[in-house]
């Protein structure tokens, strides 16, 4: 899970020396993986806990003296708590200085990352979160979602078109627009990568994330966005791409980090199984579709439909016998 506490809030900028500046954030810019944890006391519990289960600030200047801070938890298991997330906020701005006259909104955050996808064979709909949509390393979603909708609407608006339309074919088309085998497949890389962030000590983060800015913007931005149609995801949708995209990326980490992805990917595959080869091989395929393959209209046990329907029309107890069997439910097995 990704948690996060945030307020959108008005600082004091009466004795700041330069109003470009909030503490160490510059107002024209945002801030993100602020990981330091230089404001906790040296040796302190509440340092060892940041260290161990690590969360990042996340500034963003907004028009004056209005700035939105997050203090986030990228993804744990089980989740950081939202009391703990607005303790170390409130650290933090106490050590940099930042006075806050003002809280306009507060923020709860709760991202549900990676997890199982859909199940097949199902006539409901999920969509965006319900249909596990959420970005496994990174908890964006939104712009996935925007981008997936219109394909998803014109399969269903496909199958309503339809003279013989079938709620489970509708649903089978709707999923395999969200999820396609490519999806899939990139899906599953992404949830390795949500996987060994969770791990990683607040060292292993900081080394991580700077071999990960290191690398052009082409590859980091489209790993961030991941979905198909957003910007740069070209250098992310084929096994390839990815595995070009992670040599790229080990090669610019710290050396123990490295090491440490290294080890990562090899037990993952061992206990895992086929999703991150298959991610990032040709070996094995693409996952399994969602489109609807069609099934048999009756289902159970015949002899025991056929013998209760015979059963009921010869009772002499009930007055009111229920309407019987179609025949040619018997035969379409």
């Amino acid at each position: 899970f990704q948690i996060a506490y945030g307020v959108l809030a008005k600082v004091d900028e009466s004795n700041i020396p330069d109003s470009d500046y909030a503490g160490p954030y510059y107002k024209e810019a945002m801030t993100l993986f602020d990981y330091r944890t230089d404001h906790f006391p040296e040796g302190s519990n509440e340092q060892s806990k940041a260290e161990k289960a690590p969360t990042f600030m996340y500034a963003m200047p907004l028009d004056g003296n209005r700035i939105f801070f997050e203090e986030t938890s990228l993804v744990a298991r089980p989740a950081v708590s939202f009391q703990e997330c607005k303790e170390r906020y409130l650290t933090r701005m106490e050590h940099l200085g930042i006075t806050i006259t003002e809280i306009e909104e507060e923020e709860f955050c709760y991202i549900p990352m990676g997890g199982p996808l859909p199940a097949k064979d199902q006539r409901v709909v999920g969509f965006g979160g319900a249909a596990a949509m959420v970005h496994p390393s990174t908890g964006y979603h939104l712009c996935r979602a925007m981008m997936a909708s219109g394909s998803v609407a014109e399969a269903i608006r496909k199958e309503l078109a339809n003279e013989n339309f079938n709620p489970d074919r509708a649903a089978a088309s709707a999923y395999n627009a969200i999820w396609s085998p490519t999806n899939i497949a990139q899906r599953n890389f992404a949830v390795f990568g949500g996987e060994f962030l969770m791990k990683q000590n607040v060292e292993g983060l900081r080394g991580f994330f700077d071999g990960f800015f290191k690398l052009p913007l082409e590859l980091w931005g489209g790993f961030l966005a991941g979905w198909p149609g957003l910007p740069n995801n070209e250098n992310h949708e084929t096994w390839w791409a990815r595995l070009k995209f992670g040599l790229s990326f080990v090669s610019k980490l710290p050396p123990q980090v490295a090491f440490d992805m290294l080890a990562s990917i090899a037990t993952y595959s061992i206990t895992e199984g086929v999703p991150l080869p298959q991610s990032v091989t040709p070996l094995l395929g693409l996952p399994d579709a969602y489109e609807y393959k069609e099934k048999n209209a009756a289902v159970g046990d015949v002899a025991a439909k056929s013998e209760a329907m015979k059963m009921i029309m010869e009772s002499k107890v009930e007055e009111i016998v229920p309407v019987a069997f179609e025949q040619k439910e018997f035969t379409d097995v």
